[in-house]
């Protein structure tokens, strides 16, 4: 399997270590590149198109973390984000999602947790902190939950279509970029959205997010308490 290729922008040098030391002690099989500011992070971002994921700090010195958040999910590729933070304030963590944030974690959470939280978005899952979601266990098995969440949807009627528009929608990308990216008319790709929204009993996507955020393999139907 390829090695996933993550940017990771902080300015903290002791936390890029420290992340970088996690990522070879938990086998995460990915490539970590570092950025100390945006304006490096840009620069990488502008001279490399295979960057799998980012991982952004809000916190930044050279541009406001949401602004930083705005401008990587406008970029071309639509390369999904997750958010590390010192703060778990609801607030910051909705805006993040409304902004278009795969996951958010905190940067208080332990190696094994923090570990765990990725493997779960890199397997195409969604995680957020246990206090917003109202969840005070840890995230299962990425391939369980992400298994189970197939079969879940496929159940609730969503062609394989359907679910491929879905978790690229969840990831945080436009419809023209969904469009662009399975090439489908965009009309399509609105039917598709639609269509999983009502699946996970939402309006849009960020309550999409959550809902994928709350459920767990064993629970019973996938269903959202709307944000």
């Amino acid at each position: 399997m390829a090695l996933r290729k993550v940017l990771m922008i902080d300015d903290h040098a002791m936390v890029r270590e420290g992340t970088r030391l996690l990522f070879a002690q938990q086998d995460l099989a990915c490539e970590l590149v570092e950025a100390g500011s945006w304006g490096e992070a840009r620069q990488l971002l502008q001279s490399a198109s295979d960057f799998d994921w980012v991982l952004l700090d809000l916190a930044l010195p050279d541009i406001d973390g949401m602004v930083a958040l705005a401008e990587l999910r406008a970029h071309p590729r639509g390369v999904p984000v997750v958010v590390l933070s010192s703060t778990e304030d609801r607030a910051v963590v909705l805006e993040c999602i409304n902004r278009g944030a795969m996951g958010f974690i905190a940067k208080a959470s332990s190696g094994a947790v923090l570990a765990d939280a990725l493997r779960v978005v890199f397997a195409g899952g969604v995680y957020l902190p246990p206090a917003i979601v109202g969840k005070s266990s840890p995230p299962p098995e990425p391939a369980q939950v992400m298994a189970a969440t197939r079969d879940e949807l496929t159940r609730l009627g969503l062609t394989p279509r359907q679910l491929e528009v879905l978790q690229l929608m969840v990831q945080g990308l436009t419809n023209k970029l969904i469009a662009q990216r399975l090439q489908l008319a965009e009309p399509t790709v609105k039917t598709h959205v639609a269509a999983g929204l009502r699946a996970l009993n939402v309006k849009n996507r960020t309550q999409a997010v959550f809902a994928l955020a709350r459920w767990r393999p064993g629970q019973g139907p996938l269903a959202a308490n709307h944000e």
